[in-house]
């Protein structure tokens, strides 16, 4: 730790007598990992535990695709109210199951406190009360609609802090109050802390419960009577996996499969789609059959954003190498001073590569801080908003969460490329200049 210090000192040192050397080190280094944490601070919004999906590695999707035996399709990639009742309530490996209503759509609708206020543009998810148990909402104040609301299909919803600031003004004393959405009457139960619109799967300005709408709870096809317009989520148990579940659901769906063929006189295929969060959300090879999710899988899918952070590193650690190199030039007659003194070369490669290591880690600092303002700037961008298959305008701006840009596996990798970016500037030019003989060393002019 003593030696790691004084190669610290020394580094400032440094700064401070090639001050334009420094300076241009440290920018390059920053924008290098500018662009690999923005690639990393994408793949971590798209993947990661952030607010109120904190259980991403747990939740499954499950889909569902009926064809006939001469190719028709049903269409319908979702569940119905009886498929939710016979088959998914009664999971042993499930937590927790949720539906939301048309396969995740977000419904626009006028809302304002009182007819002939402020009017503005939300959007609205039907879901039922196991949505906010399969993701950890923070409410304000007030609780979620629950079973009762649902099965009397009473007209109740829960907002965003966001939208009751800029209807009412404020959070406090909001529950029990009349929003009036499309002009028809809705009660406020609960007022939930805002999620970005970047999370796809749980954002929205308004949830309400999907039964409201008769018409869409009750999607169905006539014949197929499990294919619905319901898309089912469901929150696995700690030590379940999601093998587990596909097992779990073969004889339900032999058992259908079985009274389908009776009822309709026909053959059917089913195909249950199961996917956890990564596979939804990445998915570079979509080729692949979805329900091959095993860990060889993960880590394919993830081998384009590393490659791609590692050319973000290496084109300018090449830059960086030759500027390395200049200053190994310069600074050979006092390695050879010190080389005379007894300092072995493993002694002094490894002083440079702290020297650097101290120089990177402030550029390091400095891309990170720059990584947060391109996202903050071009958060609102359609090309931004489209890595996040997001359509719909929020209340205001799309807003953004600490836990997007800093945790702990943030602060590894924004570590680890500074790590890899300084070894590949400057160990080569190093290692190269301290292999001089120690005489032709101390010849060198300075």
């Amino acid at each position: 730790m003593n030696k790691f210090l004084l190669y610290v000192r020394q580094a400032f040192a440094l700064m401070k007598e090639d001050k334009s050397f420094s300076a241009i080190y440290i920018a390059g280094t920053a924008v290098a990992i500018a662009s690999a944490m923005v690639v990393a601070l994408i793949l971590h919004i798209r993947v990661g535990n952030i607010y109120p999906e904190v259980n991403r590695d747990r939740t499954i999707y499950v889909g569902s695709n009926f064809t006939r035996s001469d190719g028709g399709f049903i269409g319908y990639e979702g569940y119905s109210l009886q498929a939710m009742e016979e088959m998914f309530s009664k999971l042993e490996c499930a937590e927790v199951v949720s539906a939301v209503m048309g396969n995740d759509y977000l419904y626009r609708f006028t809302a304002c406190a009182e007819i002939g206020k402020q009017e503005v543009q939300v959007a609205s998810k039907f879901t039922d009360p196991n949505f906010f148990r399969l993701y950890e909402f923070k409410f304000v104040e007030g609780k979620p609609y629950d079973e009762e609301n649902l099965k009397n299909a009473d007209r109740c919803v829960v907002i965003t802090d966001a939208v009751a600031k800029k209807l009412y003004g404020t959070t406090q004393g909001v529950v029990g109050q009349s929003l009036q959405l499309n002009y028809l009457p809705y009660r406020v139960v609960g007022i939930v802390k805002e999620v970005s619109p970047l999370l796809k799967d749980s954002s929205a300005d308004i949830y309400m419960p999907y039964t409201v709408e008769d018409s869409r709870a009750h999607w169905h096809d006539e014949n197929v009577t499990y294919a619905g317009g319901l898309e089912v989520r469901v929150l696995l148990k700690k030590g379940y996996t999601r093998e587990m579940l596909m097992k779990e659901l073969e004889p339900y769906k032999a058992k259908y499969l079985s009274m389908l063929k009776s009822t309709t006189g026909e053959e059917w295929n089913w195909y249950i789609q199961v996917r956890p969060h990564w596979r939804k959300t990445l998915n570079f090879f979509p080729g692949k059959e979805v329900n091959d999710a095993s860990t060889s899988d993960l880590l394919t899918n993830l081998i384009p954003p590393a490659l791609l952070i590692l050319l973000f590193l290496l084109l300018p650690a090449i830059n960086l190498s030759g500027m390395v190199s200049n200053q190994m030039e310069a600074r050979v007659a006092e390695m050879g001073i010190r080389k005379a003194f007894g300092a072995n070369r493993r002694v002094l490669l490894n002083e440079v590569i702290q020297e650097n290591l101290v120089l990177t880690l402030c550029g390091g600092v400095v891309g990170y801080l720059l990584s947060w303002l391109f996202i903050t700037v071009v958060r609102n961008s359609t090309l931004f908003l489209t890595l996040f298959e997001r359509e719909y305008d929020p209340v205001d701006n799309v807003s953004l969460q600490l836990d997007m840009f800093f945790t702990p596996t943030l602060f590894l990798i924004a570590f680890l490329c500074c790590a890899v970016l300084n070894l590949m500037a400057a160990l080569i030019p190093a290692w190269t200049s301290l292999k001089k003989p120690i005489v032709e060393s101390l010849n060198q002019k300075k």
